[in-house]
């Protein structure tokens, strides 16, 4: 389905070609699947040479995801013969007022914060129970446990590179990729498409398949107000502060 000629006329929003449901699907599951495949590789090199497996999965971010996501813009964008550039690539980047990178912001972490207090008890029992057989070294206690018994200058290394990479790099990259490149190219789907990105997204998480509801219930109203506004700088900012949450809560609890 084309842009309107009202989106068209729209700063920074440019026609992106509809995906068939197959590359939808792919496109989406694909970098979880080597991402998680390289972090589980990698995290077992880690713990084997007294490494914690976080640290494995925050050097993971710039090695392997950022690298990965960019790649496979630049290479569809080629096979499409379209224009090689990455921001180009990403079409919803129209300006928003500079309102709304303060409000949007604050109002989808506050919304986060009120549905995830029903959703984290599930993520719990989801991996004790249901996800029993995954990789005890990509667990959440083993996480924890591993950067508490860390040695001083480790753990303060992997806090440093946790708040660079997790709180920065991976929003920048995966909001890029999911909520700039990929959203507006499902349009044709119309309100479903900020549903089945978010849960789509949410299944990308392979390394800690439990998260799914928690991710879901977090970027479902994300991918919504990025398709209104057509403008993935505003969940940039959002998702970074869910990640810098999520990096605080982990060092607090260790």
């Amino acid at each position: 389905m084309s842009a309107t000629s009202s989106d068209l006329q729209r700063p920074g929003c440019t026609e992106a070609p509809r995906l068939r449901a197959g590359s939808i699907i792919a496109l989406h599951l694909a970098p979880g699947i080597v991402f998680s495949a390289f972090l589980l590789y990698l995290s077992g090199v880690f713990t084997r040479h007294g490494l914690s497996s976080y640290l494995a999965e925050i050097v993971s971010i710039p090695l392997v995801l950022a690298p990965m996501l960019a790649g496979i813009i630049l290479l569809w964008n080629r096979r499409s013969g379209r224009v090689s550039s990455l921001i180009h690539a990403v079409t919803y980047r129209e300006r928003s007022p500079a309102l709304d990178y303060i409000l949007w912001p604050i109002l989808l972490y506050i919304c986060w914060t009120l549905l995830s207090l029903p959703v984290l008890p599930l993520t719990g029992i989801l991996e004790t129970r249901l996800f029993s057989w995954f990789p005890a070294r990509l667990g959440t206690g083993a996480l924890i446990s591993g950067v508490r018994s860390s040695p001083s200058a480790q753990r303060h290394a992997a806090f440093v590179m946790a708040l660079i990479f997790s709180g920065l790099l991976a929003p920048l990259a995966e909001e890029a990729y999911f909520r700039g490149f990929l959203l507006p190219r499902m349009r044709h789907l119309g309100w479903k498409a900020p549903v089945v990105n978010a849960f789509l997204f949410g299944l990308y998480h392979f390394f800690c398949p439990w998260n799914l509801p928690a991710v879901f219930v977090a970027f479902l109203p994300v991918a919504l107000v990025v398709q209104a506004r057509k403008d993935f700088r505003i969940s940039i900012l959002v998702h970074a502060l869910f990640n810098l949450t999520g990096v605080l809560t982990l060092f607090l609890r260790a």
